[in-house]
C-alpha cells in the first residue's frame, strides 16, 4: 500500500458536509513517524475512472463503521478514497484481505447501495417521463378507462415501485456502477408497466397503498402478469 502524509490544515468540506482532506494536499513520506503517515484503503477508490461499485459500497460501510478513517478526494480527477493512519491500520484487519482482493465488506451494505442507485435513476430519469407520458400511452393501446383513472391521479411513488419491480423482472437488467445506473431495455419496461395499469389503475394511482394488493407477493403478481 502507498504512504502518504497529511500535511496540517489541509481540508475541505463536502457531501452533506462530512470532512475530507483534497488529494493534492498529501505527500509521499516513507521516512516519517507512524502517528503522522497514512495509508490508503485498499478497495475503496471510485470516481470517474473508478467505477467499482464494491469500492463505493466499501468506502460507504467502513466510513459508517471505523471513525478513525479519512475520506481523501481528488478533485480534479474526480474520484475519492479512504484514509487510515498507520498507528490505526491493525483495526482494518479482520477485512484488509477481503479489500485487498477487491471484494465487498459487507454484502448488505452492497445490496443497498445498488438499491439507492436505481431508486434515484428511476426517481430523477425514468418516472417523471412515465407520468407524463402515461395517459397517452393507454389511450394508444385502447385503455381509456384506465387513461381516465390515472389522469392526474399518478402517484410518483407507486410509479417508481412499479417501474423498479417490473425492471428487476427484465432482460437485460439494469447496468450500475459507483457512479450510477442504466436502464436499457427502459422501452420494454414502460410497455409491460402500460400492460399492468391497463388492467389494475390503482397500481400507479394516489390512495392506493401497493395498488391496494394484500401482500407484497401479490402486488408482484400482479405487476408482472
Amino acid at each position: 500500500m502507498t504512504r502518504w502524509w497529511m500535511r496540517e490544515g489541509a481540508g475541505l468540506v463536502e457531501d452533506q458536509g462530512r470532512p475530507a482532506v483534497p488529494f493534492h494536499a498529501l505527500h509521499t513520506a516513507r521516512d516519517l513517524p507512524d502517528a503522522e503517515s497514512w495509508l490508503e484503503v485498499p478497495g475503496t477508490r471510485w470516481g470517474q475512472r473508478h467505477r467499482e461499485l464494491t469500492a463505493r459500497a466499501n468506502f460507504n460501510h467502513l466510513e459508517k463503521v471505523y471513525p478513525f478513517v479519512q475520506r481523501v478526494v481528488a478533485v480534479e480527477e474526480r474520484w475519492r478514497s479512504l484514509m487510515v493512519r498507520d498507528v490505526d491500520a491493525w483495526r482494518l484487519e479482520s477485512v484488509m484481505g477481503v479489500l485487498e482482493d477487491g471484494g465487498a465488506v459487507n454484502q448488505a451494505a452492497l445490496s443497498a447501495l445498488l438499491r439507492r442507485l436505481l431508486r434515484a435513476h428511476v426517481e430523477q430519469i425514468e418516472a417523471p417521463e412515465v407520468s407524463e407520458e402515461l395517459p397517452r400511452l393507454l389511450e394508444q393501446a385502447g385503455a381509456h378507462r384506465a387513461a381516465r383513472a390515472v389522469a392526474g391521479s399518478l402517484d410518483d411513488e407507486a410509479v417508481v415501485r412499479a417501474y423498479l419491480t417490473i425492471a428487476a423482472d427484465t432482460s437485460p437488467v439494469p447496468e450500475v456502477d459507483a457512479l450510477g445506473a442504466r436502464f436499457p431495455a427502459h422501452a420494454v419496461v414502460v410497455e409491460r408497466l402500460v400492460q399492468a395499469v391497463r388492467k389494475r389503475p390503482e397500481l400507479v394511482t394516489v390512495g392506493a397503498p401497493l395498488g391496494e394488493a394484500p401482500s407484497w407477493q401479490t402486488y408482484e403478481r400482479w405487476v408482472l402478469g
